[in-house]
This record gives structure tokens, C-alpha cells and sequence, in this order.
């Protein structure tokens, strides 16, 4: 008589799927900075053009608000080779210098996740100088 194969106990399944669902959150979901980022005018949600350029209406509704002191978001999807999209949130924040930068990465062959970040020096899109991560 063969031996009965021993099924592992139900709470372990549970704890592995657990895991698995706490590892993607963690990649994937934005960062508390990001969810309670202060309410900014939208300039747009966009994609790059085949040239690699992001719409002079949208860097300039940026700029404007830069300069005006006022605050602007603009949002820039790209796209890998394969597909993936990477999400970048430019944002003109009064009273602060350059822009605040959040990137959504979900770049298959390249880093995931989120990145937040502050260049001081920018002054449009996509030439946003050195950046340091918040």
C-alpha cells in the first residue's frame, strides 16, 4: 500500500499567499508622501511623443505656474520596448524651490516601484538637473 501524500496545514498556504500579497504591495503601492501629496492645478496626463518629447502646452503650463509661484502637476507616462509603463509626476509645489518628482516604475526588465525625489535646480521638463530622493 502506498503512502497518503501529506497536504501542508491551511495556515501555511495562508502565510504564503500573505507574503506574496505583502511583497507586491510593497512594490507597487505609492508611498504615504505620495497618497497625502498636497492638492496641486493639473497641467495634464500625458505621453511622450514619438520624438521622446513631452507636449510644449503641458511644459509650459508647468513652467508658468513655477514662476508664478503657484503650484501645477503635470503627469508623463513613458513606455518601455516591452511595454511597461514608468509614471512620472512633475510637480511645481509653492513656496519650494524647482520641482518635487514621484516616479511609478513598472518596468519589467528594470527597478519597480516608486521613487520620490527633489530637484532643486529644475526648471522644466524633462531637463530637471540633479535630484536628490526625499
Amino acid at each position: 500500500m502506498e503512502p497518503t501524500p501529506q497536504r501542508a496545514p491551511w495556515w501555511v498556504l495562508l502565510a504564503v499567499v500573505l507574503g506574496v500579497a505583502a511583497v507586491l504591495v510593497a512594490i507597487y503601492a505609492p508611498p504615504l508622501s505620495f497618497l497625502t501629496r498636497q492638492d496641486l492645478t493639473s497641467c495634464g496626463d500625458v505621453t511622450r511623443d514619438v520624438d521622446g518629447q513631452v507636449p510644449r502646452e503641458a511644459v509650459a503650463c508647468l513652467q508658468e505656474a513655477q514662476a508664478a509661484g503657484a503650484g501645477a502637476e503635470l503627469t508623463v507616462t513613458d513606455y518601455t520596448v516591452e511595454g511597461d509603463p514608468i509614471t512620472t509626476y512633475y510637480r511645481a509645489v509653492p513656496d519650494r524651490s524647482g520641482l518635487e518628482v514621484y516616479v511609478d516604475s513598472r518596468d519589467g526588465y528594470g527597478k519597480q516601484g516608486w521613487t520620490h525625489l527633489h530637484c532643486p535646480q529644475a526648471r522644466t521638463v524633462p531637463d530637471v538637473g540633479t535630484c536628490q530622493d526625499v
